[in-house]
């Protein structure tokens, strides 16, 4: 028999009220019926029509408002939006809370797979204590209030300390960014030598297997970079990890340590912010050697390879 109650949320609570608007369907009187007849028996009668008469132009629909979601936009004091939250609208009229976690826009974490199209905002470092501006959208409808973000009342003179400490935070957003970059460049890569892979054996040609083994050594090269990056892929079931540190888990490290301080900044969070700079540099040397050297070959290589769907056909004979 255990008691398990609801925490509450972390982060900003915003209070909203919507009410949808009715959806009325659309009914076909008699009366339209009989005036679009009218319209084709006109029509009927007219001979073919003037070569100077240009046909009527329809008119722009105006799209329709859609009441299935609601979207949460944070400014702050300079007008700069910094996050934009969206979630599924209630089913139910009337009152209703949601929560801002008083964080930023962040950057995706670098991944071998691309991003859904309707994939959420990634959240950042937190904010700075402060005013904000929060705007609320339902379908058509907008409202707007301001939120005041203040420091945690047990610590005192945190002022300097939060803003050291995000702008460390900032930083190693951007080298979160940085290594989202590469990696997105090399699935890029990856998507093309798979296209190529994917003509050279539907080809069947004896003449395309040195472009074949191009193609498939620099796959390996490209995945040999990703490894360095991300870890070996490990296709197991289950929740697992690489035994040792990546490029890209120095970074998180850091992020950690960074952002769960209170403390003035100090040895420690100084040491794990030079490992992520150390390790991002890394990452951006061997990924850029990787399109001076190995990339340019390949491409000039594979630009010169036909790969034509198209086959030549000899006359058909009876005899």
């Amino acid at each position: 028999a255990l008691f398990e109650g609801q925490n509450r949320p972390n982060g900003a609570m915003i209070s909203y009220i919507i009410n949808k608007p009715e959806e009325k369907p659309e009914v076909k009187t008699d009366e339209k019926k009989a005036d679009d007849k009218g319209k084709k028996a006109e029509a009927k009668k007219e001979d073919k029509p003037a070569a100077d008469k240009k046909p009527e132009e329809k008119k722009d629909e105006k799209p329709k408002i859609k009441y299935d979601s609601l979207t949460l936009e944070v400014f702050n004091m300079k007008g700069d939006k910094i996050r934009t939250v969206k979630v599924k609208a209630p089913e139910d009229n009337g009152f209703n809370r949601m929560t801002w976690g008083m964080n930023e826009k962040g950057e995706r974490q670098p991944s071998r797979e691309k991003a859904r199209p309707n994939a959420p905002e990634p959240g950042g470092p937190q904010v700075l204590p402060g005013a904000y501006k929060v705007r609320l959208t339902f379908g058509n409808q907008k409202d707007s209030t301001m939120i005041t973000v203040k420091s945690d009342p047990r610590f005192q003179n945190m002022g300097p300390i939060l803003e050291s400490r995000y702008a460390m935070l900032k930083d190693l957003q951007k080298m979160t960014g940085l290594a989202t970059q590469a990696t997105e460049r090399l699935r890029e890569s990856k998507e093309i030598a798979d296209e190529y892979e994917k003509k050279i054996k539907e080809a069947k040609r004896d003449d395309l297997k040195e472009a074949g083994e191009k193609t498939k050594a620099i796959k390996d090269s490209v995945n040999a970079v990703l490894d360095y990056i991300l870890g070996k892929e490990d296709k197991r079931q289950g929740i697992v990890r690489s035994p040792d540190p990546t490029p890209v888990s120095y970074i998180g490290t850091a992020q950690f340590f960074i952002g769960s301080s209170k403390d003035p900044v100090g040895t420690t969070d100084q040491r794990v912010f030079k490992q992520a700079e150390d390790q991002t540099r890394h990452v951006l040397d061997r990924v850029n050697a990787f399109y001076e050297k190995q990339w340019p070959a390949y491409r000039t290589a594979m630009e010169k390879v036909s790969i034509s769907p198209f086959k030549n056909y000899e006359p058909l004979k009876r005899n």
